[in-house]
């Protein structure tokens, strides 16, 4: 504190005398009297007749902030994970060179933007009945038959009307030798950023393929883009725009994600991440797993059965948690963050008495995998003899080996 209070001493002396004041200061119809700290407080100018401001008024771009995801309802939040989830999976399935975001609006090709009939349509738009069955229509039509996945979600717009975004996956590759950036540069005018030379052949022919198709299913505008950086910034660009929708209709249900069969096979809401119970137990798993040494999901079933769940849940809830996180540390990513470091160091985070009760879970977990293993080895043998005295007596018959399988539970066939 004494070191704080001499520095603050140092800072407050009076300012030296300036004997030089700028003409634009001076020219403030008031006397303007420079002798020193001591002198007699004058009476302060308007602030109206100041010419120059200490503050800047001028226009300013604000940054960029998040839609808020408190008041989203469980389904929603798995909603949104699943389709952030559903994008990354085609970008892996796919490569991100056949990976595109199509832009669909409604609107009247070749009648012009405020022209009676694109104004007509768009009011039809904002019916969320209309607006299923014009994409119902395009998707079975085209979408389904040109793309082999696709992953559409529906925004509505502050004048009410609804336009969509599909993430679709191409047959060939549209992003080698196409200048992205110019493309989606909205800045330049129309002209500038539509150049043949910014597009490859393959993008060139979509475009023209869904221009000639989508006005016949009331769509002016149809934009196709390649992905610009990766398949988790496609899919957290459409999950605002997800939230933002969820947040101007809040009592009013509607299916605003729709996704391709294979993606619905391949990617369910059961295991996802939509909640901070679910976060945390999943941070304890992936503490358990490194204390057998295990490096995916999947070994836990290979070695303790397919409900290794049930009989592996209470060690998992054993394992301490030092963290009580307060509302909305989930939405905001706190409580993921923490929860990633710890689990990539959970003694860090623990005193004498969680260490302890960290070290009594990883015993009690490789005791259980030892007697899980020696089961298995019994049954091994048991499986084995059984079979030696089957070929003491000859050879072995087909109902015999069929006997032999189905005695064993963990058969799969």
């Amino acid at each position: 504190m004494d070191f704080v209070a001499s520095q603050f001493e140092a800072n407050s002396e009076p300012l030296p005398r300036q004997d030089n004041v700028s003409a634009a200061c001076v020219d403030v119809g008031a006397t303007v009297n420079v002798e020193g700290p001591s002198a007699e407080r004058r009476a302060a100018p308007p602030v109206v007749g100041l010419p120059c401001q200490y503050n800047d008024n001028c226009t300013e771009k604000e940054k960029y902030k998040s839609p808020s995801r408190a008041g989203l309802t469980p389904n929603q939040k798995a909603m949104r994970h699943k389709m952030i989830l559903a994008v990354e999976w085609m970008v892996r399935k796919h490569g991100i060179e056949r990976v595109g975001l199509l832009t669909l609006s409604f609107g009247v090709p070749g009648s012009g933007k405020g022209s009676y009939e694109t104004w007509a349509l768009r009011q039809q738009a904002k019916d969320w009945d209309f607006v299923q069955g014009r994409w119902h229509s395009f998707c079975t039509h085209v979408v389904a038959k040109r793309y082999e996945d696709w992953v559409c979600v529906f925004e509505m717009h502050r004048d009410r009307v609804w336009h969509l975004h599909v993430v679709v996956a191409a047959k060939e590759d549209i992003r080698t030798g196409t200048d992205i950036s110019t493309l989606s540069n909205y800045k330049l005018p129309f002209r500038m950023r539509r150049g043949k030379h910014l597009r490859n052949e393959a993008l060139a022919a979509e475009w023209r393929a869904l221009r000639e198709t989508a006005c016949k299913y009331r769509f002016g505008r149809v934009e196709l883009l390649p992905v610009k950086k990766s398949g988790q910034a496609v899919g957290l660009y459409l999950g605002d725009y997800l939230v933002k929708t969820y947040n101007v209709m809040p009592g009013r249900k509607c299916r605003l994600v729709r996704f391709s069969k294979r993606i619905n096979k391949a990617i369910g809401t059961k295991f996802t991440i939509h909640g901070l119970g679910q976060l945390i137990y999943r941070t304890r798993l992936k503490i358990a797993a490194g204390m057998l040494n295990f490096r995916e999901y999947g070994d836990f079933a290979e070695y303790f059965g397919p409900r290794w769940n049930f009989y592996l849940k209470d060690s998992i809830r054993w394992i301490p948690m030092p963290f009580h996180f307060l509302k909305g540390a989930f939405e905001s990513g706190l409580a993921g963050a923490m929860l990633a470091n710890y689990a990539g160091n959970p003694a860090a985070f623990l005193d004498d008495r969680g260490k302890a009760k960290l070290g009594d879970v990883s015993r009690e977990l490789w005791r259980r995998f030892t007697e899980m293993t020696e089961e298995s080895s019994d049954a091994f043998e048991r499986q084995a003899m059984r079979l030696d005295d089957n070929a003491g007596d000859g050879p072995a018959t087909p109902d015999d080996l069929q006997g032999d399988i189905l005695s064993d539970p963990n058969e799969p066939f």
